[in-house]
């Protein structure tokens, strides 16, 4: 802005120097002339004053409408540049300053062409030479180099006029179109994305199956037209919505979640094979099968999955029913299998009784045969001789042998009667302490010289039982523990709210180790008693009534020290 004093000293100065110049020569004026002339001048000088006054507000609106433009043209929103002939920049705005770079001071009277390269420079250089020769310079684009920091494309345009000296100038307007130029080729490849799209549409909705594209959020994008009219929905309802969340029905009220984990690029995948149950629009849901492809990138990251899909409803439903035929007849073969295992194990448990039974027979049964047949022998002897005295010890042999007889065949009764599984229980209330010492009573006819059997109970008396079971087990228990012992029987039972205890225990030859895992075998017998009679059928007999009562046998024994047999009966 210009000085107001100084212009007008500059004034003054110029006015006294031209008056100095004038001749002074001139008529006499007489006081009334001089006085008027007076007047004149004053009124002169208040209007130069005015006028004065009139031209410095001018000036000062002026001023302020130059710094007015001067801002506009320094902060338009695009770049103004000013040009001569030879392409150099004669003034620049602040805006174009900013967009190339560099400060204003720094690039007056340098050439536009100084911040691009050589195609670029060449470019301008033609649109300049025909914008002079036609008066106007046509919208082109060009690349221009920023200081130091790349480069962004302009928009360029402008006219040319002259400046107060009447030389040529071109006025251009610069406009940063990087981001719309990268828009518009965003916009060109959405375009040729959209024409590729249209066509694997095309070759989708070619296919027999379903085909369903999907994002890295499991969002519908494409879906073919099998998969619109096999899930009863327009595409338009589909896209966009999330495969899992619309379509897959929850397994057991949960959220069906069929991913796996890519530990090598630590993102998760869909499964490459899955079946799920879809939900259609009708609500009915069905079985589909699906085979995924996952999509990547070119750093590894899932951009999406192509699911191809049909529906396996019908063939499921007939993979099951084939499955529940196959296990059904799975299943029978396998009873099958146990009735004949079971027929083949009765059939050679039978033959081991027939062979066990005539290795028996040929020794247990002989015995006493023998026994009776001698003593009736001797018995007719004593008898012709007179000499009946002699006969009693005869006649005891011959009931001793019977009822070891009898004994046996016992035995051989029971244990057919619990393979047939022909024996009933008859529960009946009775009091098991005096039940158990008439046992005792009647096998006091057994006792050897110097045994004795102490009896001894705790706990509740009576009980609902099957009395004839619980008699041939305790009988066959204590027979063993007389037979196999000379010393002290000691019997213990115990009878508690829901079970029944006996142990009977001797002090007898003891059973070997290496014969206790086979001592419930029928017709076993242990290594150390063969010398004493028996059938090897007592235990094993012992263990299946048992079984018919829900109970167990359990022993424990020393060799040489006895043996203590424990049986437990749950009381209902």
């Amino acid at each position: 802005m210009v000085d107001k004093g100084s212009h007008s000293s500059n004034l003054r100065s110029k006015a006294e120097a031209k008056i100095s110049t004038t001749p002074s020569g001139g008529p006499e004026l007489t006081i009334e002339e001089a006085k008027e002339l007076m007047h004149e001048l004053e009124v002169h000088q208040v209007e130069l004053e005015m006028q004065n006054q009139e031209l410095r507000e001018a000036q000062h609106r002026l001023e302020d409408i130059r710094d007015q433009y001067t801002d506009l043209f320094d902060f338009a929103p695009i770049g103004y540049i000013i040009l001569n002939e030879k392409g150099e920049i004669e003034n620049i705005n602040l805006t174009a300053c900013s967009l190339i770079g560099i400060d204003r001071t720094k690039i007056l009277k340098r050439a536009l062409s100084a911040f691009m390269g050589a195609n670029e420079a060449h470019v301008l250089f033609i649109k300049l030479k025909e914008a002079f020769q036609n008066g106007i310079l046509k919208p082109f684009e060009l690349e221009i180099n920023r200081n130091n920091s790349g480069s962004f494309h302009a928009l360029v345009q402008g006219s040319i006029t002259k400046n107060i000296k009447g030389l040529l100038q071109c006025r251009l307007s610069m406009q940063d179109i990087t981001e719309v130029r990268q828009a518009r080729i965003i916009q060109r490849q959405h375009k040729a994305l959209q024409s590729e799209k249209e066509k694997i549409q095309q070759y989708l909705d070619l296919a027999p199956v379903v085909f369903i594209l999907l994002d890295k959020d499991h969002k519908i994008q494409m879906i073919n037209q099998k998969g619109c009219d096999l899930l009863g929905y327009d595409r338009v309802e589909l896209l966009g919505q999330n495969w899992f969340d619309f379509l897959i029905c929850k397994e057991n009220g949960k959220e069906y979640d069929p991913s796996l984990i890519d530990f090598e690029r630590k993102i998760k995948l869909l499964a490459p094979e899955l079946e799920c149950k879809v939900r259609y629009k009708n609500r009915e849901e069905r079985m589909m099968s699906w085979h995924n492809t996952t999509l990547l990138g070119k750093n590894g990251d899932q951009i999406g999955v192509l699911s191809a899909g049909e529906d396996i409803t019908v063939r499921t439903k007939l993979d099951e029913e084939k499955q529940i035929y196959t296990d059904n007849l799975e299943l029978k073969i396998k009873e099958r299998s146990k009735e004949l295992i079971k027929a083949l194990e009765a059939e050679k448990r039978i033959n081991d009784l027939k062979s066990n039974f005539i290795t028996i027979a040929s020794h247990e049964l002989r015995t006493p045969i023998t026994i009776v047949m001698s003593s009736i022998i001797l018995i007719e002897r004593y008898n012709s001789l007179g000499q009946y005295d002699k006969s009693n010890k005869h006649i005891a042999r011959i009931k001793s042998s019977v009822d070891h007889f009898v004994n046996i065949l016992d035995d051989f009764l029971s244990l057919h009667q619990l393979d047939k599984g022909i024996i009933q229980i008859h529960k009946e209330v009775f009091d098991l302490e005096p039940f158990i010492q008439n046992i005792v009573t009647d096998m006091k006819g057994l006792l050897k010289k110097g045994q004795r059997i102490y009896y001894r109970h705790t706990g509740s008396k009576r009980l609902n039982l099957d009395p004839k079971i619980l008699r041939n087990i305790i009988l066959n228990l204590l027979s063993n523990a007389l037979k196999y012992s000379n010393d002290q029987i000691n019997i213990k039972s115990a009878l508690r709210t829901d079970h029944l205890t006996i142990t009977i225990e001797d002090q007898g030859l003891g059973i070997p180790e290496e014969d206790q895992k086979n001592l419930f075998t029928s017709f076993f017998r242990a290594s150390n008693v063969e010398h004493i009679q028996g059938t090897g059928l007592g235990l094993s007999i012992v263990q299946r009534y048992l079984e018919l009562f829900g109970g167990n046998i359990q022993f424990k024994s020393v060799l040489g020290k006895g043996s203590a047999f424990t049986i437990v009966i749950p009381i209902s």
